[in-house]
């Protein structure tokens, strides 16, 4: 009898942590994931430029890298039924329509590619938004912050001001996580010039692929 009621007790330990995981993650409303799709602007001003390679923000079809004047804009998307033009600078967290981009020349041709879509504008469940970076990228022991948030820079007691963004790899699921980290600039001859200072799991409320 003793040994049976050590099997039992031993049974619910193991299994208690998994049922805790899923009551927490159903506390959260689903991640609401949306493929974007531009509406037309209503403006007449007149943009010219030209997309020279898919965007690097959004890796999905109909995203490209573009430019006017001494100006990149990425990602900015094709629309259905236009062939010379595409919508660049559309934001839908801040509700930006963004402009027609008239191509001087056409876009390049479009290599087969398989990957799936990955977001490019993130929506975390305290309201911060993170977007893709498409430049220079900061690297936290060894992972590079692929999406900064736009949460501004604050300051710390000594006085350093801190940034925070989201690490390269999510968590698709029913509610998304990521990994978010804040650090400081710390330029130095001796060490890595981005110091961390906090690293936590966030719930991702919505994403635009």
């Amino acid at each position: 009898m003793k040994t049976a009621r050590a099997l039992i007790f031993n049974a619910c330990v193991i299994v208690l942590p998994p049922v805790v995981a899923v009551a927490s993650s159903l506390s959260n409303p689903p991640t609401e994931v949306t493929i974007f799709h531009p509406s037309i602007p209503s403006t007449k001003v007149q943009q010219h430029g030209n997309c020279w390679t898919r965007s690097i923000a959004a890796s999905r079809s109909g995203a490209w890298r573009c430019m006017r004047k001494n100006m990149i804009y990425d990602p900015c998307f094709e629309v259905s039924g236009w062939t010379q033009q595409v919508i660049c600078g559309a934001n839908p967290v801040e509700h930006k329509s963004g402009f027609p981009l008239i191509l001087t020349r056409p876009l390049p041709s479009r290599p087969q590619d398989n990957t799936l879509p990955r977001p490019w504008l993130l929506e975390l469940a305290d309201g911060s938004v993170c977007e893709a970076a498409t430049g220079t990228m900061a690297v936290i022991e060894g992972n590079p912050v692929l999406y900064p948030c736009n949460s501004p820079p604050h300051n710390e007691a000594k006085g350093s001001k801190l940034y925070c963004g989201l690490l390269e790899r999510l968590h698709p699921a029913r509610v998304w996580r990521a990994d978010k980290v804040c650090f400081g600039v710390e330029p130095s001859e001796n060490g890595p010039p981005f110091q961390l200072h906090k690293r936590e799991t966030v719930v991702i409320r919505r994403a635009w692929e």
